[in-house]
């Protein structure tokens, strides 16, 4: 059966040591496809003791604390809209809160558009789309539109003062001229580097390896839980609606699509780390508030799907070792016991792992990169790779271990690899064209060390489509924000049209000589804006037109 373990370093926490060991624990789980999951420990009084794992969209990538209303619509990667409902339990339970992220743009608090004055380049996030955009992009190619023309606004702290549960991005090297001067200070306060690790493939069954330390184990026997979500995973007792359930933005009501479904769903099992065995639950134990507005955890009441990947059955029934199971622990123990040969594996021998050797990269696609590299023999017939890990960030910066906590990670399966001593390709996509990138490689054994990072730079190859760069100040003022299809037209007219004449670039450099200002008073004024809207749709038009024609007919540029 292929499994791939995810690595979670030692936790310390305070307390009086119960054994002078620590102990190696193995936490299993098969989830579906593209969830959001967080597994911690607590203690017999149900206090938090550390956490686990947390899947990266809601560790690293902040998405339960950005700017925008909590309900905002969702779309491929949205950019805006805290998920609050992701993980509420976890969230609640671990009794740290951090300031709460608004628009640093002021007044637009309730828009989707409207922020490019306080807009920086983006690393992570998509422009907002359309329902057959989000089709398109999310289940076809998974690849951002014109992401070189979307910048977002990364927020600024509440006034209010008001906090969250949930920690801001930790994937912002540096701050923009545009950025507010919090975001400087967003990966200080994210403090779940540690165990933030890529949302799983959901392919086959996962496991992730964690050492406890002796102060962990003077909390004695623990209990062990996982909550895990899905986006607009809906049912007949939970179903939610697009225009009432949802804020749609009545300036941009065409973007985004519902998010809102049955809420997260929790697994438990109690154990005692410091006796070797294995635990395991088939039952669900409650699910969280459907708007994340508390930690409570309601117990089952028969309104959560139990089948088809939904609700319940988000986490897929297992078999291992004799044990069928959703959630299971198992631990090493002590280490006075023998191994009893059940199948689990054998206590752990401290050693020193070199790092990949012949990392390598070459171009698939303008979104797709091959990497290879070779894991090095052991020389040691016990030892068992537990985890590869794949990491990412744009940018000319080399990629070091202290960037690692900003750095995106690819799921990677372990079947797909071959044997230490063998060259190993992995395939990263869902990239950028025409952008440069810094990726790591860091393998990791079953007893949750980790090797030293190897780490190399490359820069994707273009797409090969027409793309029309540059900012149209007063038409993004009109529309709300440059990703519109109306901006788009308007580029395009003047892109098919007006540079064809002298008169035209004169027109454009009187444009973009005069426009700015204009733009400013027109973002500020909704009326003017509409008045802005009346001027401009007709060239909006005759854009969509042109740009039909060109991309469309015979002569029209590679597609």
């Amino acid at each position: 059966m292929p499994v791939r373990a995810l690595a979670a370093a030692a936790v310390l926490t305070a307390g009086d040591a119960r054994a002078a060991a620590p102990v190696r624990v193995e936490f299993h789980f098969q989830p579906v496809p593209e969830a959001q999951m967080a597994i911690w420990l607590e203690d017999q009084a149900g206090r938090h003791v550390a956490d686990v794992l947390v899947t990266q969209a809601t560790g690293k990538l902040g998405i339960a604390n950005r700017p925008g209303h909590w309900n905002f619509l969702s779309s491929w990667r949205a950019p805006y809209g805290p998920r609050v409902s992701v993980l509420p339990v976890w969230a609640h339970r671990r009794g740290k809160t951090y300031p709460r992220i608004v628009f640093y743009d002021d007044p637009d608090q309730d828009s989707l558009g409207w922020h490019e004055n306080t807009s920086s380049a983006e690393n992570y996030f998509c422009r907002p789309l359309e329902e057959w955009e989000q089709e398109m992009v999310a289940v076809d190619t998974k690849t951002c539109p014109s992401p070189k023309s979307f910048k977002t606004d990364k927020g600024a702290f509440a006034a209010t003062g008001t906090t969250s549960v949930y920690p801001p991005r930790n994937d912002l090297l540096h701050r923009d001229d545009l950025d507010s001067e919090d975001v400087g200070v967003f990966a200080a306060l994210n403090d779940l580097d540690a165990v933030t690790a890529a949302t799983p493939s959901g392919e086959a069954p996962e496991f992730v390896v964690m050492v406890l330390s002796p102060e962990v184990l003077a909390h004695g026997p623990l209990t062990a839980f996982v909550e895990i979500n899905r986006e607009h995973d809906e049912n007949r007792h939970w179903d939610f609606d697009r225009e009432t359930d949802h804020f749609v933005d009545p300036r941009l009501a065409r973007y985004g699509i519902e998010y809102l479904g049955q809420p997260s769903v929790v697994y438990r099992v109690e154990f005692d780390p410091l006796r070797r065995g294995f635990h395991g639950s088939a039952e669900y134990v409650g699910y969280g508030d459907w708007d994340g507005a508390t930690g409570t955890l309601h117990p089952p009441d028969g309104t959560i799907s139990e089948s088809d990947g939904s609700g319940a059955d988000r986490l897929r029934v297992v078999t291992l070792n004799g044990d069928t199971f959703r959630w299971g622990v198992f631990s090493y123990g002590d280490g006075h016991d023998p191994d009893p040969g059940d199948g689990w594996g054998h206590h752990c021998a401290p050693r020193v792992l070199a790092p990949v050797t012949g990392l390598a990269a070459r171009s698939v696609a303008f979104d797709e990169v091959e990497l290879s590299f070779e894991i090095p023999a052991q020389g040691d017939p016990a030892f068992e790779l537990a985890d590869v890990r794949v990491y990412q960030i744009s940018g000319d910066q080399p990629l070091t271990p202290d960037m690692l906590g900003s750095a995106q990670e690819i799921p990677v399966a372990l079947d797909s690899l071959a044997p230490p001593g063998q060259r190993s390709t992995v395939t990263v996509r869902e990239l950028w064209g025409d952008y440069t990138y810094q990726f790591g490689v860091v393998y990791t054994d079953g007893c949750a060390q980790r090797s030293a990072l190897a780490s190399l730079g490359f820069t994707t190859e273009p797409q090969r489509f027409q793309t029309v760069e540059g900012f149209c100040f007063l038409a993004t003022a009109a529309y709300g924000a440059p990703w519109t299809a109306q901006v788009a037209a308007l580029r395009a007219f003047r892109d098919f049209f007006l540079k064809e004449s002298a008169t035209g670039v004169d027109l454009i450099r009187f444009y973009y000589a005069h426009s700015p200002p204009l733009a400013a008073a027109v973002a500020r004024e909704p009326l003017l804006g509409g008045l802005a809207r009346v001027v401009l749709q007709p060239f909006a038009d005759a854009g969509a037109v042109v740009t039909w024609a060109k991309t469309r007919g015979p002569a029209g540029p590679d597609r």
